[in-house]
């Protein structure tokens, strides 16, 4: 009981520190919204809508593209539009109100789209996660260490399909994205059916999980002790384990963005 509740205490101290550590990592995170029409830089239009329209992805119902002015966003050095994470106004946190960023901290991005041609008949939605490390993080880390969070953090901050609430009120997620590193890699998107000439709301759910054993996929991931041993014991190891990793990730990084590329396919694609 005495080990517990250590244990217990640990993870309240570790709640509170990142509630700190992450105001600064994640306050000014952005993400970047991609549409295949108006954008012959990313996609070649021609090549993907046969010279006839694409689609267009609004950031509210009925509002307008993206990537006109008309929009009034900033734009990236690449000319692609940048729009605020909004951060602090969790779906879990004080009842959407806001808060403070804590691990477990869970949002929605919606996407309005719209098909401009008949011939335009699903999207894909693929996620690529962007990070900046401290200046510090920088100088001291080594080689080693900088790789470890490159492949820490995807299993800590993650997107996915499907959201859901139990009956007691619990809300978990599934069907995880995997980040793509460059626009033209294969990963699988989230997709979804579109009608010509009609707006389609789609939406994709980013969490930082709280635990490990939040991650739907955790006895994959071959760094625990989870991977190969289903006592509690390892359990217990694995969720400690992924805790010092949330400290180490919240000391180094400065700040953490996500790309959301959107493309609109033709029949059979």
């Amino acid at each position: 009981m005495k080990k517990l509740r250590q244990l217990f205490q640990e993870k309240i101290i570790l709640s509170a520190m990142m509630c700190v550590l992450l105001l600064v990592v994640l306050v000014t995170a952005t993400y970047s919204w991609y549409a295949i029409n108006n954008s012959a830089r990313t996609y070649d239009l021609q090549l993907k809508t046969g010279g006839i329209g694409g689609i267009k992805v609004a950031v509210k119902p009925g509002g307008p593209d993206i990537m006109t002015d008309e929009a009034g966003l900033v734009k990236n050095a690449d000319g692609i539009p940048v729009i605020s994470f909004q951060l602090k106004k969790f779906e879990n946190i004080n009842g959407g109100k806001g808060g403070e960023i804590a691990p477990g901290a869970y949002g929605t991005l919606p996407f309005y789209i719209t098909a401009l041609a008949q011939n335009i008949k699903t999207y894909s939605i693929k996620v690529q996660l962007k990070y900046e490390l401290s200046e510090k993080a920088k100088a001291t880390l080594t080689a080693e260490q900088k790789a470890n969070i490159e492949k820490w953090i995807r299993d800590h901050i993650m997107v996915y399909q499907k959201k859901e609430t139990t009956a007691g009120g619990i809300v978990k997620f599934s069907e995880p994205l995997t980040y793509y590193v460059e626009e033209k890699d294969a990963v699988p998107g989230a997709k979804g059916n579109l009608k010509y000439n009609e707006e389609v709301k789609a939406e994709i759910y980013w969490s930082w999980n709280y635990e490990l054993t939040d991650h739907p996929n955790y006895q994959s991931i071959e760094r625990f002790p989870t991977h190969t041993d289903t006592s509690e014991a390892a359990r217990q190891a694995a969720v400690r384990k992924y805790d010092e990793e949330d400290t180490l990730l919240g000391n180094c990084i400065e700040k953490v963005w996500i790309n959301v590329y959107i493309e609109g396919k033709k029949e059979g694609e």
